[in-house]
């Protein structure tokens, strides 16, 4: 499909994680233009992070084809067919990215992110998934890893700094750091985000139940988050977040390591082939 609508496509397959990131690098400095990843949101990470150490201001493109692929439907790319027309039409605008630093395995690390950074729930369901729950589709593989999280009680105490300033300290489930407006396979945890505003969209989900999750379930998908007692969102141009233990992180659905983390918004820092048309 790509090289009917293209023309020659080079292609090349990754091995292990990170190959894509050093597969992106090695592709730009070497004149590609546009990188498209192929794959989901992990895939995307690892590409614009081999773009941007790569210090080459080319294109990156998306061709979704795994089942979650949150950011690809922040944008707004109906299947396979709608993605491949979006390449060929090459629009081009420039998007934000995050820029965070966190701990990692190794020690402190810095790390790009396109559409979401998650603290909590989310960085405990990101490693569960890579550990065993692949086999289900997107978002029914994402809340299946979660029900047991829930019921478990998982409840961190964290610290939440915007722009330099402390906000407070919550018992959260969960803490998203959104550039995208999706996660988990669809579900609408920023509703009011957007990937060109300059901003990161902070939610907080204070600590709830499995019951209460499961009473509440259609909100999380209905753009209504906002309005549950229990969920707080700020804006935010960089936010610190420090926890009592070493919460779990995850970016872009990957689990990268731990808390504390720093974010910052890097605004129209990677131009992106998306339709010609605000994202959904």
């Amino acid at each position: 499909m790509l090289a009917r609508r293209l023309g020659q496509v080079e292609v090349r397959f990754t091995r292990k994680a990170g190959d894509a990131a050093v597969l992106a690098a090695e592709l730009a400095s070497a004149g590609f233009d546009p990188v498209i990843a192929a794959g989901g949101d992990g895939t995307m990470n690892e590409v614009i992070n081999g773009l941007l150490s790569s210090g080459c201001d080319v294109r990156a493109g998306v061709l979704p084809i795994a089942s979650g692929g949150d950011f690809a439907r922040t944008l707004g790319l109906g299947g396979l067919g709608g993605a491949v027309e979006t390449l060929a039409a090459g629009y081009c605008r420039r998007v934000d990215v995050i820029r965070t630093r966190f701990q990692g395995p190794d020690g402190e690390t810095e790390r790009h992110c396109i559409n979401m950074a998650s603290i909590g729930l989310g960085g405990l369901v990101a490693q569960a998934v890579q550990e065993g729950w692949r086999f289900m589709p997107g978002s029914l593989r994402y809340l299946a890893a979660c029900i047991p999280r829930l019921a478990a009680g998982y409840v961190f105490k964290v610290r939440l700094f915007l722009d330099g300033a402390e906000t407070g300290t919550f018992d959260a489930t969960i803490v998203s750091l959104a550039n995208g407006r999706y996660q988990g396979g669809g579900i609408l945890i920023a509703p009011a985000a957007a990937i060109d505003n300059g901003l990161i969209h902070i939610t907080l989900v204070e600590q709830v139940s499995l019951a209460e999750v499961v009473r509440h379930l259609p909100i999380l998908y209905s753009g209504a988050i906002y309005t549950y007692p229990k969920v707080r969102h700020w804006q935010a141009k960089r936010v610190r977040v420090e926890a009592q233990d070493a919460a779990p992180l995850e970016l872009d659905g990957e689990p990268v390591g731990t808390v504390p983390v720093e974010a910052e918004l890097l605004p129209q820092a990677l131009r992106l082939i998306s339709p010609n048309r605000k994202p959904l």
